[in-house]
């Protein structure tokens, strides 16, 4: 069995997406949006509510992060359990978008649907939302603060270009001193090349954020 490829990006939503559906005369307006955190899905969320305050429901969920680090909340806002959050974020996940949040508003139009077709109107509503939505496709990398004399810098600086990497911050003193940062894909290539370039003379140590 062969390993898995390490994931160099993840999608995201590059902007908003809205949708409208009726179902048995109850409006369902779905809002897709891309949010850093919880605390914002949650401001999302407060900010819908308080628009459309005449609103029996506004049931919502998020995905953030990846990998090890993903969290995935969700809430059905007075619906029976597992009729909206839930629906709404098997979207998320289908579609494997992270670092967004959909929210559904539902206005009763006086008709039950049940729980098997308030889990379809959620989701249905939640994947028009998302479809309306550009997609933002993000690489993941590694940020690396490198220290290293004057006479290697045209090198690094040719190497970090052809590794597709990009300069976030330097200092010049006594040697050079530089923040980096470069796709995941290709940090272990950089770190080869880094220490043929250097034969012991170039410092690199990983950098958090």
């Amino acid at each position: 069995m062969a390993p898995e490829s390490p994931v160099t990006a993840y999608t995201t939503l590059g902007g908003d997406g809205e949708a409208e559906i009726r179902v048995e005369r109850s409006r369902f307006l779905a809002t897709a949006r891309p949010v850093a955190d919880a605390a914002a899905a949650r401001a999302l969320v407060a900010g819908i509510a308080r628009v459309h305050h005449d609103a029996r429901h506004v049931c919502w969920a998020c995905r953030l992060g990846h990998g090890a680090q993903a969290t995935e909340l969700r809430s059905d806002a007075g619906e029976p359990s597992g009729t909206a959050g839930e629906p709404i974020l098997g979207v998320l996940r289908h579609a494997l978008i992270t670092d967004a949040a959909i929210v559904v508003v539902r206005w009763f139009g006086g008709v039950k649907l049940g729980t098997g077709g308030l889990g379809r109107a959620y989701r249905d509503a939640a994947a028009a939302a998302l479809a309306a939505a550009p997609r933002l496709v993000v690489p993941l990398g590694v940020r690396l603060r490198l220290a290293f004399p004057y006479d290697l810098l045209g090198r690094v600086e040719h190497l970090l270009a052809n590794c597709g990497g990009r300069l976030d911050a330097a200092e010049f003193d006594a040697g050079v001193a530089w923040t980096v940062w470069l796709p995941a894909a290709r940090g272990d290539e950089f770190a080869h090349e880094l220490a043929a370039i250097g034969q012991g003379r170039i410092r690199s140590v990983h950098v958090n954020g």
